[in-house]
């Protein structure tokens, strides 16, 4: 009898998929390619965010943490998101979204092992997404080909803008 309790109360607590989907957590990787400034490195970004419509549709806000490093540089970017997505085609097994993305925030960077304080950014990027959900819209795999990344800064050592081309691969899961 506890027992189908437990599992009354767990099943409870699982969203109905009305209900589901607007929250998410997601991680990506890609290349992050000099065009001024700022190195040729990887880029790993981790990624948690709300949809303003109760799904994987429409505008969206997240926080967007990334870490890239290559060249004897680090970069870390703190920013916010927004951005929306639309479907370009959608049936009941699969989705296929397009959408423009925004971010803006700050970042740090500085050479590995050298104890100095890092460099302060402001910090912003636009970029493209293509998307295909599965797992009725539980499952995102994602593709950002075009994407730009500003960061404006008053350092010695790594000039006073940054500029480099994103791309970007990875996936999201809807709660």
């Amino acid at each position: 009898m506890k027992r189908l309790a437990l599992v009354a109360v767990l099943c409870a607590a699982i969203p109905s998929t009305a209900a589901a989907q607007s929250v998410y957590v997601g991680a990506g990787v890609g290349p992050a390619v000099n065009m001024d400034d700022w190195p040729n490195q990887v880029r790993i970004e981790l990624e948690i965010g709300a949809y303003f419509g109760g799904g994987p549709r429409g505008f969206f806000l997240s926080f967007a943490p990334a870490q890239s490093w290559g060249n004897d540089w680090w970069v870390l970017v703190f920013p916010l998101r927004l951005g929306a997505m639309f479907d370009i085609f959608r049936n009941a097994d699969v989705s296929v979204q397009l959408g423009p993305t925004g971010a803006v925030g700050l970042a740090l960077s500085d050479q590995f092992n050298t104890g100095d304080r890092p460099d302060l950014w402001f910090h912003f990027s636009v970029a493209f997404m293509l998307r295909i959900l599965l797992m009725n819209d539980r499952l995102a795999i994602y593709l950002r080909p075009v994407g730009f990344e500003f960061a404006i800064g008053d350092t010695g050592r790594y000039g006073n803008e940054a500029i480099r081309y994103l791309a970007g691969a990875g996936i999201n899961y809807y709660f």
